[in-house]
């Protein structure tokens, strides 16, 4: 086995050659495979491992390489269990950091929304022990000497939320230390359009709606984004119908890259990229991790 583990800099901080984002799997444990592969990683076993298969299963990682994902690992594709059970495998090894999406969420506190599917108890078990003990985390920020800092969440953070719901910190302890009393508190969940049916500008960044909720708060905020954003969970643009969904003020500096099925709006100097590839019951054919070089990924 070849693991090359990334420089531990100090608790919570992660020195990266490349550190990939990594959108929503969705249940879709053969394309996440597949899109590590795609980022240089080698596994000794082929076809889709499920069960407790990954332990046996040698795995080749490229030096430098750090994965951040954005959550909603679970629910509509058919391998939950195979997915989580590979990314537990990836945290244990110390090349992996876990952000809690909404599909996560029904299984580490009380459930604000309902999901017709269940997943298996050794799955759910997973989550709720990565949960308890800081092993998957409410964002990151990834501090890149080029661009700056980016900011990770699930859903994106909106400006009223982040003036409102966490005090508008502008540096990146303090942001992060603002995130993780929202997560104990609750108010991380704090509900979006797609639950309520209306727009929720102060929608917390496991719930808030791109085009809809966060791109617009930005719009209509006086300063920009304390930091560029990544985000998954929804996307101002929709593949499958080739539809933009979204505050019609938005299009004017969004543009959707359909070969990386990433959306990219710009507000002033900042960036936010949505890069949920939406995998439904079928898996999207075509998705790219966004990756940042060089990077420092802070977890805490």
């Amino acid at each position: 086995m070849s693991v090359p583990l990334p420089t531990v800099v100090s608790m919570g901080e992660v020195v990266a050659a490349r550190a990939a984002i990594i959108g929503d799997p969705a249940g879709h444990s053969a394309e996440l495979r597949r899109t590590l592969e795609e980022l240089g990683v080698t596994f000794s076993a082929d076809g889709t491992v499920t069960g407790d298969g990954w332990d046996d299963v040698d795995i080749d990682w490229p030096t430098g390489l750090h994965v951040v994902q954005v959550g909603d690992l679970v629910h509509r594709g058919p391998d939950s269990l195979g997915t989580v059970l590979l990314v537990d495998r990836l945290i244990g090894l110390g090349v992996w950091t876990q952000i809690v999406g909404n599909h996560e969420q029904v299984y580490v506190d009380r459930p604000i929304f309902e999901w017709p599917e269940v997943i298996d108890p050794a799955a759910s078990g997973l989550l709720r022990a990565w949960w308890g003990d800081g092993r998957m985390v409410p964002g990151v920020v990834v501090e890149t000497a080029s661009d700056g800092d980016w900011l990770v969440t699930h859903g994106g953070l909106t400006a009223d939320y982040w003036e409102h719901g966490l005090g508008g910190p502008t540096s990146r302890d303090d942001f992060l230390r603002a995130l993780r009393e929202a997560a104990d508190d609750g108010a991380l969940w704090h509900p979006g359009r797609m639950l309520t049916g209306k727009v929720e500008r102060n929608a917390g960044p496991v719930w808030a709606e791109a085009g809809y909720e966060v791109y617009p708060s930005w719009i209509d905020a006086a300063e920009p984004s304390p930091f560029h954003q990544v985000h998954g969970h929804a996307s101002a643009y929709w593949w499958d119908d080739q539809q933009w969904h979204c505050d019609r003020r938005v299009r004017r500096t969004a543009t959707a890259d359909e070969l990386l099925r990433h959306v990219t709006f710009t507000d002033r100097d900042r960036r936010l990229v949505g890069i949920d590839p939406d995998h439904g019951i079928d898996p999207a054919l075509i998705h790219t991790p966004f990756v940042l070089e060089d990077a420092v990924v802070h977890t805490r």
